[in-house]
């Protein structure tokens, strides 16, 4: 007979795979479009509430325009302007698979808050996150 040790580390760690922990806590799942809706960077909140680690209530709160938009945008449409590069900062978490990069368009002083970071979800495919709170 199974121990109640052994079946709460199991739903333990089964409820890392579920969505709602993974937004919770901002890290990526290793599937498809696994990147929470909220990461940290520099220890402040930036979001994207066009991404939820594969949560329904992020889809049922998309527009019809929203729905219609690409999950992520290549690194062309980012609208860097010229001379500005990405600036890898960091990297979010993906449980069981490689994490993501995170990035800074440019690079960012020491003492100033980024605005808005980027996260690559795949090969040139990229999602923005704006900071939450402001600066």
């Amino acid at each position: 007979m199974l121990s109640t040790g052994v079946l709460v580390l199991g739903a333990l760690c089964g409820a890392a795979f579920t969505p709602a922990v993974a937004n919770r806590f901002g890290y990526a799942l290793p599937e498809d479009k696994g990147l929470p809706h909220q990461v940290q960077y520099n220890g402040r909140d930036y979001r994207n509430h066009m991404t939820c680690a594969g949560a329904q209530w992020c889809e049922d709160a998309k527009t019809p325009e929203e729905r219609a938009r690409p999950y992520c945008t290549p690194r062309a449409g980012l609208g860097l302007s010229e001379g500005t590069g990405l600036m890898r900062v960091e990297d979010v978490f993906t449980l069981f698979g490689s994490s993501r990069p995170l990035f800074t368009a440019g690079a960012v002083s020491p003492g100033e808050t980024a605005t808005r970071v980027v996260v690559e979800a795949s090969k040139d495919c990229y999602l923005t996150y704006d900071l939450v709170g402001g600066p």
